[in-house]
């Protein structure tokens, strides 16, 4: 069957349709603002690259995303979108919940070995003009709410309807092995006082090969990658509570809360609290990003 003329009921088990919690979008050209790496445990998300270049780093894969392309994150999967510029790429960016599909885990969007970005082609316009109605609309509103429920279950019914044409070269050299198992220690850690030879003693490598390996697969050092995993997590905890910053550098592993915030604004471009305050005003619909 077209996968186009599929129904709603095809679509959705048990006519259980999916929870838009959040809309919010990222303007072209402002200072760019990174949200690194960083996963979600009970949601999943889909962002629409309306302008800008960019960089779609998921799992151990990277993608190229540009104008019109559809960017997928299965929960659970950690992942983050830089930009290919000094100025911030264009998104919408929606978060649901309760998404079953056929064949698929609890808010999956796609499997896991299929592209996580897609053209959206001839759909770019509409899915453009329906993000510009559910961010005009009022979430406090109990009718403008419902109304972007049911455009956001649109956005997501369209996305998961165009078929996986892009093609993602995957590579299974030793040096891609050892930096997954490299990161999958660090995502287990992270929050903790990891140093590399903790990393080199459990993985039984040395120090130097481990560096040179990452860095050379993934274009920052296994430090770095970390520090990324750490912020990306404080951007959540900031999202998603009112948590004080001192708190948060704790959380994330950090005792010392000026080092944690100079940290924090080398990488993002900006304190916690103006992050939050900059995401917040934006944001249409929950605060849930865990």
């Amino acid at each position: 069957m077209d996968q186009s003329k599929k129904s709603w009921r095809e679509i959705f088990h048990d006519l259980s349709y999916p929870r838009l919690l959040y809309a919010n979008r990222q303007d072209y050209g402002d200072t760019k603002h990174e949200r690194p790496m960083h996963g979600h445990e009970s949601l999943c998300e889909l962002l629409l690259c309306y302008h800008g270049t960019g960089i779609y780093n998921v799992n151990d894969d990277s993608y190229e995303v540009n104008e019109g392309d559809l960017i997928y994150y299965n929960v659970g999967e950690r992942h983050e979108v830089l930009s290919k510029t000094d100025t911030e790429i264009g998104t919408y960016c929606y978060g649901f919940s309760s998404v079953k599909l056929p064949g698929l885990r609890e808010n999956a969007l796609i499997p896991a070995d299929s592209p996580h970005v897609r053209p959206s082609g001839s759909r770019f316009a509409i899915l453009k003009e329906l993000s510009e109605w559910i961010l005009d609309l009022d979430a406090s509103d109990p009718v403008q709410s419902s109304l972007m429920q049911s455009l956001g279950t649109s956005i997501l019914l369209t996305a998961v309807l165009i078929p996986a044409t892009a093609v993602q070269s995957r590579t299974t050299s030793a040096a891609m092995e050892l930096t997954k198992r490299v990161k999958d220690y660090i995502n287990a850690h992270y929050t903790e006082d990891i140093r590399l030879d903790d990393i080199a003693e459990a993985l039984s490598f040395s120090i130097p090969y481990i560096s040179h390996t990452f860095k050379s697969v993934t274009g920052y050092s296994p430090v770095q990658y970390m520090i990324r995993c750490r912020i990306g997590l404080a951007e959540t905890l900031l999202i998603s509570s009112d948590l004080p910053v001192t708190q948060i550098a704790m959380t994330v592993g950090y005792d010392n809360t000026n080092h944690f915030q100079t940290l924090f604004k080398n990488l993002v471009g900006t304190t916690p609290l103006q992050y939050r305050k900059k995401y917040l005003s934006a944001l249409h619909g929950q605060r849930d990003q865990l």
